[in-house]
């Protein structure tokens, strides 16, 4: 029986079965097709993003030639990077502004009374009564406690009546005197009896002039038995009540201190003596001094006192202004910032406080130009106020520093004046 084989088909040079033959064919053609679809999905895209780009370029360099090979080349961003490039850092400037300033020196001081009293009793005695509240403004010569007086009272009557007999003896005497006067004259004494009388008189005479010193002591001691206020002031704490026993020249009662007008006392380096001293000579200098923060308006005052001698230990000098405290804006004690002026510039030159930097040989400012870059600028500068300076040496007026973003700069950088930020 003839046997059927299957004839191979030749691909090649590979010899495959003809249904094997079929299922590859099927298979490579659904690859191709595949295959073709994604080329052609890419092919797409690209060319959208070649032409997004070449419009980018136009756009970024204005000139429409995005295409052609020489001024774009069709890559997406390139306009966009060079526009960017063009900006600068953004600052904020202030203008160097010129008038008459005072110079100024600013530290920390502390007040202290005018003067101070603590007053004691001069007699012993116990407390009567209190005549003053706790922080309470007085006069001078206003009664501020009371003691019992009963037995200096009756010691002003004893003295007073001791004078009052003496005088009647005396006027005895006086009269006896001029009697034996008489006598003498008629032959019927004799001169040393005359001497004797006189004497007596001479005594008694002496007698009420003691007796009269006698009694203005007792009424000096009945005067301590009600303590007024020596000046005008602010009393402090009640240190005394009614009922208790004092000791004379002993048990505090009550402490006074003026406070208007008030000293503030504060020191500074010995380098700006010879200034100061120099400035003395011809005026006054004002003194400001308020409380640390500000929030009210400075208490107003003059330069009274510099002393002799510098602290070794501090290299600094004591100074106290006298400032007039009529509203007891101060009090004694108190913690304040003193401002003395010490002369006056005509034509200063003012920047702001931020602008200025220090670097490795000096203090500088940045100088925004009219190019749109800066310029770093070195400067010798001199406290003005709080949030100015003075300007010595470096800057000219008109020009404008840079006040905000100094760290983004570098000489000869770029910037970009930007608006202060509002509220939130």
């Amino acid at each position: 029986m003839a046997s059927h084989q299957t004839k191979p088909v030749q691909r090649k040079g590979i010899a495959l079965p003809m249904a094997k033959n079929s299922t590859i064919a099927a298979v490579v053609l659904v690859a191709l097709g595949i295959g073709g679809g994604v080329y052609y999905q890419q092919y797409q895209t690209k060319a959208a993003n070649s032409d997004a780009g070449a419009k980018a370029d136009a756009a970024g360099k204005g000139d429409g030639k995005g295409g052609d090979g020489k001024s774009g080349k069709g890559e997406s961003g390139k306009g966009g990077d060079a526009k960017s490039a063009q900006r600068g850092a953004p600052v904020m400037v202030a203008p160097v502004e010129q008038r008459d300033v005072p110079v100024k020196i600013n530290v920390a001081g502390r007040t202290e009374a005018y003067a101070s009293v603590t007053m004691r009793a001069r007699v012993d005695g116990q407390i009567l009564k209190v005549l003053y509240q706790p922080g309470q403004k007085v006069k001078k010569g206003q009664a501020m406690v009371t003691l019992d007086d009963r037995a200096l009272r009756a010691q002003v009557d004893q003295v007073a009546a001791t004078l009052a007999r003496d005088r009647a003896l005396l006027d005895k005497a006086k009269a006896d005197y001029q009697r034996q006067s008489d006598l003498l004259g008629k032959g019927f004494i004799s001169q040393a009896t005359l001497d004797t009388f006189k004497s007596a008189v001479d005594t008694l005479d002496a007698t009420i002039r003691a007796d009269q010193a006698a009694l203005d002591l007792a009424r000096v001691n009945l005067s301590y038995a009600t303590l007024t206020s020596p000046m005008d002031g602010i009393t402090g704490a009640v240190l005394a009540f009614p009922g208790g026993s004092v000791k004379a020249n002993d048990t505090p009662l009550v402490v006074i201190n003026q406070t208007d007008p008030l000293y503030v006392t504060f020191a500074l380096p010995e380098s700006q003596l010879k200034e100061i001293s120099r400035e003395r000579t011809s005026t006054k200098l004002p003194v400001e001094a308020q409380p640390p923060g500000g929030g009210s308006a400075p208490v107003v005052g003059e330069l009274a006192f510099l002393d002799n001698t510098v602290d070794s230990a501090t290299g600094t000098i004591l100074l106290k202004a006298r400032l007039n405290n009529r509203d007891n804006a101060l009090t004694p004690g108190q913690f304040v910032e003193v401002s003395l002026t010490v002369r006056e510039i005509a034509g200063a030159l003012l920047i702001p406080n931020e602008a200025l930097q220090a670097g490795p040989n000096g203090n500088f400012v940045y100088v925004a130009k009219a190019d749109q870059t800066v310029e770093l600028r070195m400067v010798q500068t001199i406290p003005a106020t709080r949030t100015t300076l003075i300007v010595e040496k470096g800057l000219k007026p008109g020009e404008r520093v840079i006040t905000d973003g100094q760290l983004r700069l570098t000489p000869g950088a770029r910037y970009e004046v930007r608006t202060p930020a509002g509220p939130g």
